[in-house]
């Protein structure tokens, strides 16, 4: 899968994320991924665009675990992720 697509797809989860109002269902295990804490692997304080798109493809790895995908993803199940992780990352904003 080409870097761009992963990047456009993050890009879509954050824009959702920003303006999703679902509420963050008790023990997603996405949550965790994008905890400042857990982004920052170098400890240094803050995020890097590498550092981020580590735990992107992690989610990635994650759904496409669930979703029994074997290298690409479907339009649907791009959506399915989409959904996930907008759920997630806007459960984040509001703490």
């Amino acid at each position: 899968m080409k870097t761009s697509i992963l990047v456009r797809s993050a890009a879509v989860a954050l824009v959702m994320a920003a303006a999703a109002s679902t509420a963050f269902a008790d023990g997603d295990k996405y949550f965790r991924l994008f905890e400042m804490q857990a982004m920052d692997s170098n400890h240094d304080g803050a995020v890097s665009k590498t550092e981020f798109l580590a735990k992107m493809g992690k989610a990635w790895d994650m759904q496409a675990s669930d979703m029994k995908v074997r290298g690409k993803m479907n339009a649907d199940q791009i959506k399915e992720l989409e959904k996930v992780l907008g759920r997630t990352l806007s459960s984040m904003s509001g703490s």
